[in-house]
This record gives structure tokens, C-alpha cells and sequence, in this order.
């Protein structure tokens, strides 16, 4: 007998996370220091069908944004994730694409309920185990990675933990030279036993400053180069022209707000590999995307960690690494602890000997969550029900 999915409640929760020993400067420069803590916001969601079956979610996001787009849903059925995802984007929540990506991957992890598969397998994933890299923490006033040589240490000691490739994260130091040096000492120390990467997160205010941090990513050979520019990574001639200087490959999508926009930018000959982001564009956008760069021979590279991000890299062919967003030897996550199982995103505690992850094997995104963990530390909400 079929289940009845009909969506009939949901229920939005945010809660909060402390992150010991981290505290930002005014100029939003991380400040290490073990006296101090800094308090972060999550959402939490659950999408009850008629027979009680649920689909969740837990990450950061706005849970209000996150509520209001549960409610023209509820009184449909669960399963239609692509009409769904369709209504959200053109008709009920055209401005936060956040809080649909949010609601399509609860969905996802109800339809492997019903199917009692992972969401891995139903999209026909293969991979067991996914390679990973290790992002810096962004240049910090204080404490470790304040000095440019600190990042190469970090990029050595992570090589020791078995991972072969590292991403820089120097912003938000003001000066560019600090960042050409900073990618050439990387370089020099694990360039020739490393994929590495250079991330300025839209810094660079000319294209004089991208081309010389892009210049020094040639003479060490770098993976990728991203997102330069403080266009906020969104102009396709821009990036197109800088191109034209230098031979490292750019990969660009992380500032642009959905799936069809990446494209263009692939389309438009301005990145190499392309971002993608289910907490953007959900698991549904995300795998249209994977798709489309693929029948073109682009990569594309998922942003960020996260169960989802497992799954859909477990199915996709054209794809490198896992990244692991933010890592400091002296703040083993920056994730919230919301698993009651044994997954877990941290680095280095997550990654085996050989230098992965495992991909989720149970129902859905083939977690659990803890939710007497998210319950204890909720600070607003709201249930909508049929």
C-alpha cells in the first residue's frame, strides 16, 4: 500500500551554538583566544506527512524565512519536490533562496524515508569514501594564522592528518602584498605534494591586484583560484578578461544566488570549475547543475560540508574534493553539535587515514539528529499545520 505524503505540519525552530575560544575584531578578523566565545544561529526543520513520517533538516539559516516558505506547501504532496521547488522560486518566497534550498533538502530526506534508501543511492551514487580539503580559517588579527607563515605550518600539519590538497582564506587582511605572500609560502613549502587552492572571497578592488595574486597561484601551480574580484563574483567579462593573464583555473558561483546564474557564468566562459551550493539551491538545483557542467566537461565543487554535500558528491562524476569551510588547529569545529549519531564534520576528527569522509548510508540524509540538544538551546518557534 502507497504512503499517504501528503505535507500536513511542519516545524521551524531557531537555536543557538557556542564556538569556545573564537571572538571577531571590528574589522570581522577572527581573534583566537580561550577565554572567549562566540554565540551562533541555526535553524531546524521537520515536515510531517499525514501518516507521521518527517523529513529534517538542521543547519544555520533563517528560521523565519525558513517558516514562511513551509506554509504554502503543507497540503501537498511531500514527493513533488520539483514542482515544489519550482512554486517556492517564482511564487512564494522569491527573495530568500536560503529558506527554499532549506526546505528542499528536508524533502529529499523524507523521500528516502519512503524509499528507505539514502539520498546518495537514489540519485545513483557510487563513491564510498570522498577525498577532502581543508579551508583556512580567514587571516586573523591574533593567534594562530595572524602570520603568513602560520598558514603554510597549518597547510603541513594538515598534510600530516593524510589530506593532499589545502585552500587559503587570507581575507580580510587589507593589504594584497600580504596575499601574494601568503600563496607563494604555501606554495613553497607543500606546493609540490598538495592541490592547493587560493580563495580572496571577493577581496580584490582592481584587476591589477587579481592578476598579481593570480600570477603568484601560476608560479606554484595552483588548483584553482577563487572568486577574486569585490564585484561579489557575480560579472562574467570581468573574469573573462582576467583569464586572459593568467593560466591559473578560476572557479567562480559561490556569491551567486542560483543555479541558472552559475551556468551563465560557465556559458560565458568566466570560471573553469563552478560552485555549488545546496544550501542555495537546494539538492534539487544543485544536481541540475552537476548535470549541466557535466555534458559541457566541467567540474563543479560543492561549498562547504554537510551530509547533503556527501550525498550529491557520492554521485557526481565530475567532481574533486569535500570541503571543510573553515579549519584552526585550536577550534576543532565551527559546526553546530547537532548529531546524535557518530557523523560528525570536524577536522581533523572527521577525516580517515586516507585523507576522506564516508558518505551517509541510512534513510534519507542518514543522520540523526539530536533534538534534545536543539530543543534545549532553542530561542524562537513556530509550527504551521494543516
Amino acid at each position: 500500500m502507497t504512503a499517504d505524503t501528503t505535507l500536513v505540519r511542519s516545524e521551524v525552530r531557531a537555536f543557538t551554538w557556542d564556538i569556545k575560544g573564537l571572538s571577531f575584531s571590528r574589522e570581522n578578523k577572527p581573534i583566537f583566544d580561550a577565554d572567549v566565545t562566540t554565540t551562533r544561529t541555526g535553524a531546524a526543520l521537520k515536515l510531517f506527512t499525514k501518516e507521521g513520517l518527517a523529513g529534517e533538516y538542521v543547519k544555520g539559516g533563517n528560521a523565519r524565512a525558513i517558516a514562511a516558505a513551509t506554509k504554502p506547501i503543507l497540503g501537498t504532496d511531500g514527493l513533488e519536490r520539483e514542482r515544489i521547488s519550482s512554486d517556492l522560486r517564482l511564487y512564494h518566497v522569491k527573495d530568500d533562496p536560503g529558506a527554499r534550498a532549506f526546505v528542499d533538502i528536508a524533502l529529499w530526506d523524507l523521500a528516502g524515508k519512503v524509499a528507505g534508501l539514502s539520498i546518495g543511492k537514489m540519485i545513483g551514487g557510487y563513491k564510498k569514501r570522498l577525498p577532502v580539503y581543508p579551508a583556512s580559517i580567514d587571516g586573523a588579527a591574533s593567534g594562530f594564522m595572524s602570520k603568513i607563515e602560520e598558514f603554510a605550518d597549518w597547510a603541513e600539519m594538515c598534510y600530516d592528518h593524510g589530506v593532499r590538497a589545502f585552500k587559503i582564506h587570507p581575507h580580510p587582511w587589507p593589504d594584497v602584498a600580504s596575499h601574494v605572500k601568503v600563496v607563494e609560502e604555501v606554495g613553497k613549502r607543500v606546493g609540490d605534494r598538495m592541490d592547493l587552492m587560493m580563495d580572496s572571497y571577493c577581496h580584490y578592488r582592481s584587476l591589477a591586484d587579481a592578476v598579481r595574486v593570480g600570477k603568484a597561484c601560476d608560479a606554484y601551480d595552483y588548483f584553482w583560484y577563487e572568486d577574486p574580484y569585490s564585484d561579489g563574483g557575480v560579472t562574467p567579462f570581468g573574469h573573462k578578461k582576467l583569464k586572459e593573464f593568467i593560466k591559473t583555473p578560476l572557479l567562480m558561483g559561490e556569491k551567486i544566488t542560483s543555479w541558472q546564474e552559475r551556468m551563465a557564468m560557465v556559458l560565458a566562459g568566466a570560471t573553469d570549475f563552478v560552485r555549488g551550493d545546496a544550501p542555495i539551491d537546494g539538492i534539487t538545483g544543485t544536481l541540475k547543475l552537476a548535470h549541466a557542467c557535466e555534458s559541457i566537461g566541467v567540474d563543479i565543487e560543492y561549498h562547504g560540508q554537510g551530509p547533503a554535500h556527501r550525498h550529491l558528491m557520492s554521485a557526481t562524476r565530475n567532481t574533486n574534493y569535500y570541503e571543510f569551510g573553515w579549519t584552526h588547529p585550536d577550534v576543532p569545529t565551527f559546526e553546530p553539535p547537532i548529531y546524535a549519531d557518530d557523523y560528525y564534520d570536524g577536522f581533523p576528527g572527521a577525516v580517515g587515514k586516507d585523507g576522506c569522509v564516508p558518505v551517509p548510508t541510512g534513510p534519507g540524509l542518514g543522520v540523526t539528529y539530536d533534538w534534545d540538544y536543539v530543543e534545549k538551546n532553542t530561542t524562537w518557534q513556530v509550527v504551521h499545520e494543516l
